[in-house]
């Protein structure tokens, strides 16, 4: 099937639209600060198969964008932007990767590094006063062990986005672009 640009445009702007949606679905359910931004990254999947990366990256970018100017709670559109969506964009990248244990090495320093990223933006440059009232009650220990929860958590994630991908592959797909 020939791929044209305006099914590229319509299929990324109705993904571009449907990312923003579970964002804001995220500011409406408080416990969901960290599940919507990654449901949110999984649409970008299809994007990634059908157009590539770089396709991927740009919406990725008006996503960002527009979420930071549509999604009222920071924490939620920051861990869109920093953890999730640009995780997945570069994901089958980083996949590549042949040796296991490298590959396992990026992975983990790319998502403490983006979390690090993510946190000391909003604790110390776009200061959000609950949450910097909510980490100064933690202690290092505490504060350590949920790091560790979160990597446990975003490994959990790149598993499931690749079963996302083939569940896309080889269900979704053939009913959308039927020939």
């Amino acid at each position: 099937m020939r791929k044209n640009n305006t099914m590229k445009i319509a299929l990324c702007g109705v993904t571009g639209a449907l990312c923003i949606t579970i964002l804001m679905m995220g500011f409406l359910f408080p416990f969901a600060t960290y599940a919507c931004p990654a449901v949110a990254a999984c649409c970008l999947l299809p994007i990634i198969y059908e157009y590539g990366q770089k396709t991927a990256f740009t919406l990725y970018v008006a996503v960002s964008f527009l979420g930071l100017m549509l999604v009222p709670e920071q924490e939620l559109i920051f861990m869109f932007i920093f953890v999730f969506g640009l995780y997945t964009v570069v994901k089958f990248s980083i996949d590549r990767i042949k040796n296991k244990a490298a590959r396992f090495g990026v992975k983990l320093m790319f998502i403490n590094l983006a979390l690090t990223v993510s946190y000391g933006l909003l604790l110390f440059v776009f200061p959000v006063a609950a949450l910097v009232n909510e980490f100064s009650d933690y202690g290092l220990m505490f504060t350590a062990l949920l790091i560790a929860m979160f990597n446990l958590v975003f490994f959990m994630y790149d598993k499931a986005a690749e079963r996302v991908m083939l569940l896309y592959i080889y269900k979704l797909r053939p009913k959308i672009f039927r020939r």
